[in-house]
């Protein structure tokens, strides 16, 4: 092998370098502190190169990685800003019109015909089963992606003729597989606002059913979560990501299956803490589970592509 033909080549030269250096020494042309030192930079001198074969093959894949990096590096965001982008309007609903999205050119609808009007101040749940395109409404509310047609608005304006981050101050969206960075459980959930002092962040993590949970912890909240929160358990992770949310000066919160890792009593006990820190914000649930739907002012239901159904509100 490669590596087999590299250590003989390498013994050859060392043997073939005291060959001529020891009569050297002899003669007294080459002084014999010198000898040893010749050899070991022989040694040394096929290390350096060892490596370069193996590099000679990982180039071609290298080359390729850079050209998809290049190519990414030049592609056009398919989201863009206005060139004169308006104010967020500080009062209004945040709203969907006759919306239709898709996930390119020809592929069928994930929603055809969806309206949804959120208030603030109101708490509403929207259910239906995987694929349905939940997510992807959730996405265009907070202009992750733009509608194919219909409209998103904020307090009547367009989303599309805002800043994003204007309009991601004022609606906030806890993904439901939302980053957790490799810092402590405090800069984790002051992320959401910078200014926010101990009594906020503990008050976030008590809306968001986590505080006895934290305050248990040895560091509490100088507890590290780890690459991508990996030291601490899924329902953890998504209770901190929730308080995160709550910690935001934001209008609207959309919110993507904050229950799920969790039991049914704990999730009903997270869903009435959202309920009562909602206060005056419109607060929209993505949801799997039937815990805690008495809490919610309305409950939609999306099934192909549309909301087909209206349950009333089951707090009234």
């Amino acid at each position: 092998s490669r590596t087999i033909m590299t250590s003989g080549l390498t013994f050859l030269t060392v043997i073939a370098l005291l060959a001529v250096a020891i009569p050297a020494v002899h003669g007294g042309t080459l002084a014999g502190v010198l000898l040893a030192s010749l050899a070991f930079l022989a040694l040394a001198a096929f290390e350096g190169i060892a490596p370069l074969p193996l590099a000679a093959r990982r180039l071609r894949a290298c080359a390729e990685a850079a050209r998809r990096i290049d190519e990414l590096c030049d592609r056009q965001p398919t989201v863009a800003d206005s060139a004169h982008p308006k104010p967020v309007p500080p009062v209004g609903d945040l709203a969907l019109e006759g919306v239709r999205a898709s996930y390119g050119p020809g592929a069928p609808a994930v929603l055809d015909g969806v309206s949804l009007r959120l208030e603030p101040g109101r708490l509403v749940a929207l259910r239906g089963p995987s694929g349905a395109g939940k997510t992807t409404l959730a996405h265009l509310l907070v202009r992750f992606r733009d509608v194919d047609s219909g409209s998103v608005t904020i307090g009547g304006v367009d989303v599309r003729d805002v800043a994003q981050e204007d309009l991601r101050k004022a609606v906030v969206f806890a993904a439901q597989d939302a980053h957790l960075f490799n810092t402590t459980l405090r800069e984790n959930i002051q992320l959401a606002r910078r200014d926010a002092d101990e009594a906020d962040i503990w008050h976030a993590l008590e809306s968001a059913d986590a505080a006895d949970w934290a305050h248990s912890l040895p560091d509490g909240l100088d507890t590290f979560a780890g690459e991508d929160g990996g030291v601490i358990s899924g329902g953890q992770r998504q209770r901190i990501a929730l308080a995160r949310a709550l910690l935001a000066d934001a209008r609207f919160l959309i919110l993507d299956e904050p229950t799920a890792h969790l039991d049914a009593e704990t999730a009903r006990r997270v869903i009435a803490h959202i309920a009562a820190g909602a206060r005056d914000r419109g607060v929209l649930v993505i949801t799997h589970s039937d815990a805690g739907l008495e809490h919610f002012d309305e409950v939609l239901e999306l099934r192909g592509g549309r909301i087909e159904q209206t349950l009333p509100s089951l707090a009234s």
